[in-house]
């Protein structure tokens, strides 16, 4: 086990090393989506549901705001569908992608599920690559899938693309089911934890499904949050307008962890800590997916920020307007909102990287 673990070191290595790079400033804009498992359009196709959705944020948000748009892996979903079932159904989605690459803005990763892209003729326009490397004032965000860095896609890829195909597609099992809470996905997330943390660089993956921001899941940063609002109220130094008011977020996410560990404990051997007792070090983010049941994730990049941005329909979902601390943004004339789920600073992260890395 430990030559595995060596070896699946050894690509992440090369995956940082040979990475494509650009440098990027406070002034560029940068949205990264992960996992579409774009299909034929047929009852089997994930996609689907969220498609007009998802066109609609890129054309109407993303393009016009003139954000550069990264596909994280798994756009495709080549382990069931062929490229040009894909491709015809999906045309108007391509030639939105058309419309980034001509500004200069397009980027295209590979995952597990479109591997085969390398391999596909047809699909040679644009440059692929297996990861991808910006320079943010003399460090490091590196972006990959994430699939390097599980034993199971290394050595069994092939077997589940089979799988996919003629069993698990066909009864109608979705991409999201089998991608939560298990230990094969767990793994993966705590070695590129280790990798980032070893090279002190941000990784930035996809392939979980799992939104994750500063090495955090949903329940560590509610954890924190709380331990954060309550130093603040134990200093004393504040009005009581402030006071009523960090009460009133401690007793919200406090509310929020209660219902979501009661949720993991029905889950029987669920984990969620990636760093056990150790100081966190946050340097890995990941980005979700676009086949959501409530909605679609994405990471940003702008301002110097770094920021988990989730796009919901108001008809599917109600949760982020119900919830007081964030403010959802309506889209002009439709039932889509997007909210800023969490959000830091660059140079912070970078800094509590650099010192506890």
């Amino acid at each position: 086990m430990k030559r595995k673990e060596q070896k699946l070191n050894e690509a992440l290595s090369r995956l940082l090393e040979e990475a494509p790079h650009f440098s990027i400033t406070n002034n560029d804009k940068i949205v990264v989506f992960s996992d579409l498992h774009m299909g034929n359009g047929g009852r089997h196709d994930d996609f689907l549901p969220n498609s007009e959705f998802f066109k609609y944020i890129l054309e109407q948000y993303y393009l016009k705001n003139h954000y550069k748009l990264i596909l994280n892996g798994d756009i495709e979903e080549l382990q069931k569908f062929s490229l040009k079932q894909i491709k015809v159904k999906w045309r108007e989605l391509y030639h939105l992608f058309d419309e980034f690459d001509k500004k200069g803005a397009f980027f295209k990763l590979v995952g597990n599920h479109d591997s085969k892209l390398f391999s596909k003729k047809t699909d040679t326009k644009k440059p692929l690559y297996h990861s991808l490397k910006l320079n943010y004032n003399q460090h490091q965000i590196v972006i990959f899938h994430g699939h390097q860095a599980s034993l199971v896609m290394k050595h069994f890829n092939s077997f589940c693309s089979l799988a996919l195909r003629y069993i698990i597609s066909p009864i109608g099992i979705k991409n999201y089911s089998i991608s939560h809470n298990s230990t094969t996905k767990f793994n993966t997330e705590k070695r590129v934890y280790d990798f980032a943390r070893t090279h002190k660089v941000v990784s930035l993956i996809g392939h979980t499904h799992r939104p994750l921001f500063e090495s955090l899941s949903k329940i560590e940063y509610l954890k924190f949050k709380i331990e954060q609002y309550c130093r603040d109220y134990s200093q004393g130094d504040k009005d009581q307008a402030t006071l009523d008011k960090l009460a009133a977020k401690i007793k919200k996410f406090n509310a929020e962890l209660q219902y979501l560990s009661m949720k993991k404990n029905i889950r029987k051997g669920s984990r969620s800590s990636l760093y056990n007792s150790d100081l966190m070090v946050p340097c890995m983010f990941n980005s979700g997916c676009a086949i959501g049941k409530t909605g679609i994730t994405a990471i940003e990049i702008a301002d110097g920020k770094i920021s988990l941005i989730h796009w919901f329909d108001r008809r599917k979902s109600q949760k982020y307007l119900d919830y007081n601390g964030y403010t959802p943004v309506q889209m002009e004339n439709t039932e889509y909102f997007r909210v800023a789920l969490k959000e830091d600073n660059l140079n912070y992260i970078f800094a509590r990287i650099e010192l506890l890395a």
